[in-house]
């Protein structure tokens, strides 16, 4: 395997291959799914079919994140890791925030009006970005708590708001 490539498959045939300009920082990541829309309650979370599996070097994660225009529809991008390993599809876990549904729909659904008092979101723009991030290989050593405490920190075990900032 090439470690500067990454592979992609369709998993559905209608999948789109993500891309993604030079100057970009991520590829856009599109829905696949046969029906004309999906339909994602307030405050509910739905695995978004991709139709695409994909294979790349150990070296990199491809982590899965929000682009700007779902951000603005109060649709949230929950978990979002792919390891090299995994050969099976990918799914986007998508949280609709907003107090009325959110529809993802295809733009030649005829019946749109049904859904007048939802946010739709259309089927044929990415809904997600990929972003690959190269992963050191690190080794594991066990230690007591004791010797963890002995090494330098600022913070030391101050939890949450312990910066007071």
């Amino acid at each position: 395997m090439n470690e500067q490539q990454i592979y992609f498959a369709k998993v559905k045939e209608n999948a789109i291959i993500p891309s993604k300009r030079v100057e970009d920082g991520a590829f856009d990541i599109y829905a696949c799914f046969e029906e004309d829309y999906k339909v994602i309650e307030p405050h509910e979370t739905l695995l978004v079919p991709t139709g695409l599996a994909s294979a790349f070097s150990t070296d990199y994660v491809a982590i899965l994140k929000e682009r700007g225009s779902t951000g603005t529809k109060g649709m949230g991008q929950r978990a979002g890791v792919v390891d090299s390993g995994y050969r099976g599809e990918w799914f986007i876990p998508i949280t609709n925030h907003n107090s009325k549904p959110l529809v993802i729909m295809k733009e030649d659904y005829k019946d749109q009006a049904a859904f007048k008092d939802a946010i739709i979101y259309p089927y044929e723009k990415a809904l997600s970005q990929c972003i690959m991030v190269r992963v050191p290989q690190l080794s594991i050593t066990e230690i007591s708590y004791e010797e963890l405490l002995k090494f330098e920190s600022e913070r030391g075990t101050g939890r949450l708001g312990s910066s007071g900032k």
